[in-house]
């Protein structure tokens, strides 16, 4: 490797981490050291960490005497002995553990945060793990990617790490101001099957999906008491929102029609949330996506800090994966399967554009198409052709939206 204090693996996802947690593989915790000057207070958890040595988890590599000399664990038979013989103003250099502050890179690093701040998070397996949510900044994915580890020595360097470079500082890019890091994929299907109209859910159900969440707070009410007490899902979403938070937005559902029913929306696309209670609308990418502006997620870290985005966005992914894990998402071939009304209505829409394409390349080959301003011929009948095809593509998309369920 080309520095020291630094390892690289394969990255592989694990939804149950908190996003600033990086997941390090056991190996990997017992290669890489960080130095502990041995006082009073953890004179006995270093002596604990002596007599467990290299092998053993947590344990310790070196120990520095105050006259520097170093001392390899590895190579002495009775740690026992020289673990009795530590004193304050020893060092310990002692293996990773759950919280200490690591730095996290992909490269290429194209931008501040190709490279974050993680506390570390010691796992089985041979794999560094990583919160979904965090793959945007380091444009990562899971096909192999590997990524790097480099852990800071000094007191200062940790310091800086944990002030400056964490993950939930890092959330509004620098190039548009907007979140970053925020939900994608599973996410989002999740969000929206949660808070969709009709989703009702029972006591013992929202009791096992807030389990997921580790949220301690009060339940609300129960949405409707009869026949049993019953939860909307937009009712259990409300309780990672700020109690005095109100927002109002269009979710990406939101078929733009002519005149807005707004909270009487048929399509349930208009956002309205009061005094932190999601009052009306179905919450998607528009609301708590990767890389958009003025979403939930957007205002939530504006108008109450980093550190409350970085709670907003921890109990969300946590509560949309219990509601997943507990309901499931799955569709059948027949809700993919479009009405023969539906198909011939896409079927005159593509003869209409052959039609069309058909007068343009005879006009073209015949030298009588009108060119557009600053175009040639060839260019002309390629831009015209173009715009036929994305024209029938955005009808025969309306017609599959249309025609398709929610």
């Amino acid at each position: 490797k080309r520095v020291d204090y630094s390892a690289r693996t394969v990255i592989s996802p694990d939804p149950n981490l908190d996003i600033n947690q990086v997941g390090v593989p056991v190996h990997v915790a017992t290669k890489l050291t960080v130095p502990d000057v041995v006082t009073q207070r953890n004179l006995e958890e270093m002596r604990k960490l002596v007599v467990n040595g290299p092998y053993q988890h947590p344990g310790a590599l070196y120990i520095i005497r105050p006259d520097q000399k170093r001392i390899r664990l590895e190579f002495v038979t009775d740690r026992t002995l020289i673990a009795q013989s530590i004193e304050p103003g020893f060092i310990i250099e002692r293996h990773l553990k759950d919280g200490d502050i690591a730095l996290f890179n992909r490269q290429p690093s194209l931008h501040r945060m190709s490279i974050m701040a993680h506390r570390v998070k010691v796992l089985p397996y041979k794999t560094f793990r990583m919160h979904l949510t965090v793959c945007p900044p380091y444009n990562a994915d899971f096909d192999g990617d590997e990524m790097n580890l480099h852990i800071p020595q000094s007191k200062e360097a940790q310091t800086e790490a944990r002030m400056l470079m964490q993950v939930q500082d890092q959330i509004l890019s620098p190039r548009y101001g907007a979140p970053i890091i925020g939900a994608g994929k599973d996410y989002i299907s999740g969000a929206y099957l949660l808070t969709r109209q009709g989703m009702m859910l029972t006591a013992d159900e929202v009791g096992k999906i807030i389990a997921y969440t580790g949220y301690e707070g009060e339940i609300p009410k129960p949405t409707v008491l009869d026949p049993k007490p019953m939860w909307s899902g937009k009712s259990v979403f409300s309780l990672f929102l700020p109690s005095d938070f109100s927002f109002v937005s269009r979710a990406n559902i939101c078929m733009h029609c002519p005149e807005c029913k707004e909270a009487e929306c048929q399509y349930d696309a208009y956002v309205m949330i009061q005094e932190g209670e999601l009052k009306t609308g179905v919450i998607d990418k528009n609301s708590i996506g990767a890389e958009r502006a003025e979403t939930i997620f957007h205002r939530v870290i504006k108008d109450y800090g980093t550190d409350a985005g970085h709670d907003f966005l921890n109990g969300v992914s946590r509560l949309i994966n219990g509601f997943l894990t507990l309901k499931g998402f799955t569709y059948s071939y027949d809700e993919l399967e479009l009405a023969e009304k539906d198909q011939r209505d896409i079927s005159r829409v593509m003869r209409r554009m052959e039609k069309n394409v058909e007068k343009l390349t005879e006009e073209y080959t015949t030298g009588v198409l009108e060119r557009l301003p600053g175009q040639t011929l060839q260019e002309s009948f390629e831009i015209k052709v173009m715009n036929e095809l994305a024209k029938a593509r955005d009808k025969a998309g309306e017609t599959v939206q249309e025609a398709l369920p929610m």
